[in-house]
């Protein structure tokens, strides 16, 4: 797909012709765009969807963007960087700009991706395969959108078809467990259609197993482990994926769409336009010694958490690459605080500008499936040493640590915190970690306690109460509803 992404910036530019009204509920005149005359072809299709992968493309491309900020809502930084609106101390509301962004485009991508599946069946395609294929990847995409959109914001109206303003007004919000539901439906219909794997041009698109992994986040986030285990299991099964024997290579640019990545966002350097700044964003303004980049970081900059650059084990290899310390900012080192380093890894492409880089960011890697499983196993029934033991160690093997025997994990319980403890290292700064916090129901004692800390302001911030499991409803799409019968605050805020 690095080189299908091309069709990315044109699909942006004509994708008010296909879909007309993108963000959710904008109050635009409905006169003012028109769908006649598109959606004609095999390749109106292809832009089509080529659009609503960009949608999810923005969600991570900007230094301060939606994906950053879901990192900050966890331990893994330190409270009271800039551009956080609150997030990462608890004291946001329904006027967080950049939640409000997030909202829109993953409403985008729901948007487009129902105008695919109403039109696409009327089109003849040259390649009856294709049409399948890009009919499974509308659904996959609607359906990460609303599991995203559920388990940050809780229940949503379930909209499967085109709508105008005025009739989206009247549908009221459904449960989260409705919201995953209905993701759920669309999942098994795109594990049906989607291939296996995509080839030459179409690498990164999304595959069969890719709906399987997302499918299977949707169970564990409910704790169904006996429901995500054979999707988990299927995609181990495959034998299409591996994990990468180095660490690095799991975000390294070189190895982008490789053994490593089940699915992953799609970026392109060469000044194309389609390159990201992301990785840019999590290095300081000020560092110019163009030895980890070749150019000067942003202010959206912050601090690892003392917290999390602690939680590395003696010889952990993981933690050079994930993060670094004594980074000389503007003449001054830094050494007390470690900055994040994790995405500004690259050997194939040197990006030109601090919008340029081309490493694809992470949505499922093949360690995360392998340790859902191992979790899966363990809430099963505990083994001794058998299975989920041996993924455990063979993630550890990988960072250089010991194994994990019976002697030293000797029951259910003990296993479920060494994976907690292994799950935040290996996926630290991915935006797996509040996820993981809320799935487990140990959001707020952990924050709490990390808010306990000197460095997190020794008791000055709290999560108060677990209705800060989701965010605030932000205030632009409650003033479109103006109708708690249908669009209400969440409780708390």
């Amino acid at each position: 797909m690095k080189n299908h992404i091309y069709k990315l910036f044109i699909a942006i530019s004509i994708s008010l012709i296909f879909i007309g009204c993108d963000d959710f509920l904008t109050t635009v005149p409905e006169s003012s765009y028109s769908v006649d005359g598109a959606y004609q072809s095999q390749s109106d299709f292809e832009y089509a969807i080529a659009a609503v992968y960009a949608a999810q493309q923005s969600l991570c491309s900007s230094a301060s963007s939606w994906l950053r900020l879901i990192i900050t809502r966890s331990d893994d930084t330190r409270n009271g960087a800039n551009y956080t609106y609150g997030v990462d101390q608890f004291t946001d509301g329904d006027d967080v700009s950049t939640l409000a962004s997030g909202w829109q485009i993953l409403w985008q991508m729901i948007n487009r991706s129902n105008v695919i599946l109403d039109k696409i069946d009327d089109i003849e395609f040259e390649d009856a395969d294709l049409k399948n294929y890009i009919k499974g990847e509308a659904y996959t995409l609607r359906a990460w959108a609303y599991y995203t959109l559920a388990w940050q914001f809780g229940g949503m109206p379930l909209i499967e078809t085109e709508l105008s303003v005025a009739e989206t007004k009247t549908l009221a919000r459904s449960s989260q467990k409705e919201t995953f539901a209905f993701a759920e439906a669309d999942y098994k219909k795109a594990i049906e259609l989607l291939p296996d794997s995509w080839s030459g041009d179409d690498l990164g698109r999304v595959t069969k197993y890719a709906a399987e992994g997302g499918l299977a986040r949707i169970y564990m986030f409910q704790s169904d482990f006996s429901s995500a285990k054979p999707y988990l299991s299927d995609i181990i099964n495959s034998g299409l994926y591996v994990m990468e024997p180095d660490y690095v290579n799991c975000f390294t640019d070189s190895h982008d769409n490789g053994q490593e990545r089940v699915w992953e966002i799609q970026f392109s350097g060469n000044l194309s336009g389609e390159g990201q700044a992301f990785a840019t964003g999590w290095l300081p303004e000020g560092y110019t010694d163009a030895v980890l980049m070749p150019f000067s970081g942003y202010s959206a900059a912050m601090y690892v958490s003392l917290d999390m650059a602690n939680a590395y084990e003696d010889g952990d290899l993981r933690k050079d690459i994930s993060i670094v310390s004594n980074l000389t900012v503007s003449g001054t080192v830094e050494s007390k605080y470690c900055y994040v380093l994790k995405y500004c890894h690259y050997d194939d492409y040197t990006p030109q500008s601090q919008s340029d880089w081309a490493n694809n960011i992470p949505v499922l890697r093949y360690t995360d499936v392998k340790m859902m499983y191992a979790e899966c196993l363990n809430e099963e029934a505990y083994v001794a040493d058998g299975e989920a033991f041996n993924i455990i160690n063979a993630v550890r093997d990988r960072a250089g640590l010991a194994p994990l025997t019976s002697a030293t994990v000797p029951d259910q319980d003990s296993f479920r915190q060494a994976l907690i403890k292994e799950r935040r290292v290996e996926f630290a700064f991915e935006g797996l970690r509040w996820n993981d916090l809320v799935r487990w129901g140990i959001a707020q004692e952990v924050i709490n306690a990390n808010f306990q800390t000197e460095d997190e302001g020794a008791g000055t911030y709290s999560m108060d109460g677990d209705y800060r499991e989701i965010f605030a409803i932000p205030y632009d799409e409650l003033s479109r509803y103006d109708d708690e019968s249908v669009m209400w605050q969440n409780p708390g805020y």
